[in-house]
This record gives structure tokens, sequence and C-alpha cells, in this order.
């Protein structure tokens, strides 16, 4: 089992603070985006780490068939509870996936869409790579939450 992975639990604790930070918003505020250039509302940030982490973690990780389409995830609208159960889901496949996988298979390759790769050096992306860049992503987009939360007038939750 993934014991030694420090990361392992980084998508658990992120999803936790996402959440956290989307309560408390209005309907309205949740799918408004910035007046700024190239910003997304709330909804599609939180559409968008979910969709990624599916991937990384679940897609290439899980070896699950998950049909994605990235470029809506951030025009996605709707209300908090369809995060909380998308979220929620996304947990319990986690630990599914993470829960029984052996430490040796750290070091397999795998093999994202080129639309998807990033620079993971200059050899192959690995699992362990794989589930470093879901928590390296997922923290990005908690940031952008946490401003963007803070932009449209809403104090830190407590």
């Amino acid at each position: 089992m993934v014991q030694s992975l420090a990361l392992y639990s980084g998508p658990l604790i992120l999803e936790g603070h996402v959440l956290a930070q989307l309560s408390g918003i209005s309907n309205t505020d949740l799918n408004r985006p910035l007046p700024l250039p190239e910003t997304n509302s709330l909804f599609a940030l939180a559409t968008h780490l979910v969709g990624a982490g599916e991937f990384w973690v679940l897609v290439l990780v899980g070896e699950q068939t998950i049909p994605r389409d990235r470029a809506a995830e951030f025009y996605a609208t709707g209300a908090l509870p369809d995060l909380v159960t998308r979220y929620e889901r996304w947990m319990t496949a986690v630990h599914q996936v993470l829960d029984p996988l052996p430490d040796a298979k750290m070091g397999q390759i795998v093999e994202p869409p080129v639309v998807y790769r990033y620079s993971s050096g200059d050899g192959p992306t690995t699992v362990r790579d794989a589930l470093l860049h879901a928590v390296e992503h997922s923290a990005l987009h908690l940031g952008h939450i946490q401003i963007t939360r803070q932009v449209l007038g809403y104090a830190p939750p407590s």
C-alpha cells in the first residue's frame, strides 16, 4: 500500500479546503466570473479542479475511463450541492484507487494525452509524477478560489 507517499493525503485535505472556501457563497456569486481578463467563476474553478483530479488520479493512476470535456469545465455553472456530491464521489474513488496501490507501482510509466502533458523533467511521467501533479494543480486552483472569494467580498471561512 502507498504508505510511504506523504502526498497521498494531499487531495483529501485540499478537497475539504475547497468546499470550505465555497461555503456561504450565494449561487449568484458562485457562478459570477470576476470582471478581470482570463478569470473564472468559483464554480468553474472548482469544477476544473475536480475534473483534473479525476483525470490525474482516477484515469491515469487508477486506469478508469471517465469522460472529460476540459474546455467545458471553465464554463460550468451550478449550485454548491452539485459540487459537494461530485467531490464526495471523487474522494471515495481516490481511496478506492490509492488505498490498495502498492509502493512498487509509483515508478510505473503513465501516458497522459499530449494535451494534458506537463513538464515533469526530462523523463517520462510516472504514477508518482501524476499524483504529485494532482496535488500541485489542486493547490494552485485552491489559491485561485481563495483569492476569488476575497475579491467577491467574502471573508475567509472560519
